[in-house]
């Protein structure tokens, strides 16, 4: 009974304890398609990328929340600015070609007072359909220029 129940230097002071990697735009596992034509215009002032409308789910229907231009893309999902107000976590849909695809916010960065940059991950995991989403967004960044 007169043993300790936690032994000397089981724990770690707050200055030695290993640090945890924040997730960032280097952490992700796919590079991202850029659809922006000019990279030096400011991007709250681009008018390129794909325009898409965003919905989300509720337990009755599908309702419209906002729109969202689409300015990068890639395997692990797209980044693009909208004056929606979304979190992280979030589950919506974007529309392209009329098809709703499934996207889970993970990041929202305020770019000024009325817009967001919204970095998302597709909530799908074929990833022969993510490839087909991608084709066509590239298709229809390709068609509007």
């Amino acid at each position: 009974m007169d043993d300790p129940l936690i032994q000397h230097g089981e724990f770690i002071p707050a200055t030695q304890q290993p640090t945890k990697p924040e997730l960032g735009i280097d952490s992700r596992q796919h590079t991202r398609h850029s659809l922006r034509e000019d990279h030096d215009k400011k991007i709250e002032l681009a008018c390129d990328g794909v325009t898409v409308s965003l919905f989300k789910q509720t337990w009755r229907s599908t309702r419209p929340i906002g729109i969202a231009n689409i300015k990068d893309i890639g395997l692990g999902g797209v980044g693009m600015i909208s004056r929606s107000k979304l979190s992280p976590n979030q589950q919506v849909s974007i529309a392209v070609d009329d098809e709703l695809i499934p996207i889970i916010i993970m990041r929202v960065h305020s770019i000024n007072e009325k817009l967001n940059f919204i970095g998302a991950r597709w909530a799908i995991e074929d990833q022969q359909k993510t490839l087909s989403i991608i084709r066509k967004v590239k298709f229809l960044s390709e068609k509007s220029v």
